[in-house]
């Protein structure tokens, strides 16, 4: 089977559900990942295998926040020229490697290549809807059209989250080729890294932490409330800092209990979380967060840590019993109360641990991934 992936991020940015499903693909499938252009990485616009994984970049159109010229984009005429250019591209990396498009699967996660796969002769159109791509914040009123359009005209779709299922069930008037399909985590890896950090000291105070992007969708204000309010913990966020938060980064570790570390490489993830008490996901409220299903809970899980997190999405609510899901505010903070209340002093309590994994392995990416492959054959058998 051969595949050719449009995705909305670079293959060696963080490790997220396109590269735990890609990395699980069976033997028999070829697959072409073709990743936009990123003003602030590493953009190869030959073909590279990164990882197993034949990679290039394309200059895909794409709405960026911050972008400077993104005014141009306004215009009809200016996107048509990027597709284009995109499209020309494209064909010739495919002609190169011997891919037929009328007998080659294509699977979407970048809504803004949907003009592009439309002109493109394929077998079939799988959307991998893992984001409301047209909420982030910032983003133009015509990234919405591209969201209905890959929604529209994929053939078979994946939500990630029930939000995003049922926005897409509304775009599409129906739940015919819908499913959902969660996300979830690599267990084996994070057990292996709790192993190699068992003989670690303990930190000095209680830590809580969140791992991911400093984003515009990160509620700081629960966070400074809950440092203030309990000055004895540590509070620690590890990621980078996105374009627009720099000065609310700024002003959250001011406080002498909160600690920002950059974004850690994915083998040392397990060895960060080892170290923290209770696993945080302060998101605030709005339509991009209502379709989240955050990989990070059940890297929490896998580590054997309790959530406490923001009532943000229906699929953070689903295990109460180690998942907190609350409003921010006094809520949040008497839920982390409430977790710490019941650990030990090394930040766990064993019952409450194993209770986390088992939720893990429940959700362990070799599942979720069999189950995306097993519908991507069906799709060749289909067509």
């Amino acid at each position: 089977m051969r595949i050719v992936w449009f995705s909305e991020i670079k293959w060696n940015y963080l490790r997220t559900r396109k590269q735990q499903i890609i990395g699980r693909r069976p033997p028999d499938v070829q697959l072409v990942f073709l990743e936009p252009f990123v003003r602030s990485a590493r953009n190869t616009y030959r073909v590279r295998n990164e990882d197993g994984v034949v990679c290039a970049t394309i200059p895909f159109l794409k709405s960026a926040p911050y972008f400077p010229w993104r005014t141009v984009l306004d215009r009809g005429s200016a996107r048509s020229a990027v597709d284009f250019i995109a499209h020309k591209r494209i064909q010739r990396i495919l002609k190169h490697l011997g891919f037929d498009p009328p007998d080659t699967g294509f699977i979407i996660s970048n809504i803004y290549a949907a003009n592009i796969v439309s002109r493109l002769p394929k077998k079939f159109l799988l959307y991998d809807c893992n984001d409301d791509h047209s909420s982030f914040p910032g983003m133009r009123s015509w990234t919405t059209a591209y969201f209905h359009k890959t929604a529209r005209e994929a053939d078979a779709v994946f939500a990630s989250s029930e939000g995003l299922f049922d926005k897409v069930v509304g775009i599409r008037g129906g739940d015919k080729g819908c499913h959902y399909l969660g996300n979830g985590v690599d267990y084996e890896h994070f057990q292996q890294g709790a192993e190699r950090t068992e003989t670690a000291s303990p930190p000095e105070k209680p830590r809580l932490g969140y791992i991911g992007a400093l984003a515009p969708w990160l509620d700081f204000d629960a966070l400074a409330d809950l440092a203030r309010r309990r000055p004895q913990w540590e509070i620690v966020l590890v990621g980078p800092v996105l374009l627009g938060v720099e000065d609310r980064v700024k002003r959250l570790t001011s406080l002498p209990n909160v600690f920002h570390l950059p974004a850690v490489s994915y083998d040392k993830l397990p060895g960060v979380l080892a170290q923290f008490s209770v696993g945080l996901i302060p998101f605030r409220y709005n339509e991009l967060t209502r379709g989240v299903n955050p990989n990070k809970m059940y890297e929490y899980l896998a580590s054997g840590l309790p959530v406490v997190t923001t009532r943000f999405s229906t699929e953070v609510e689903k295990y109460p019993d180690v998942v907190k899901a609350v409003d921010p505010g006094e809520d949040f903070v008497r839920a982390c109360d409430d977790v710490m209340s019941v650990l030990s002093p090394r930040g766990e309590d064993t019952g409450l641990a194993e209770s986390a994994r088992a939720v893990a392995r429940e959700n362990d990416w070799n599942a979720i991934a069999a189950a995306f492959w097993s519908r991507v054959g069906e799709l060749f058998g289909r067509f």
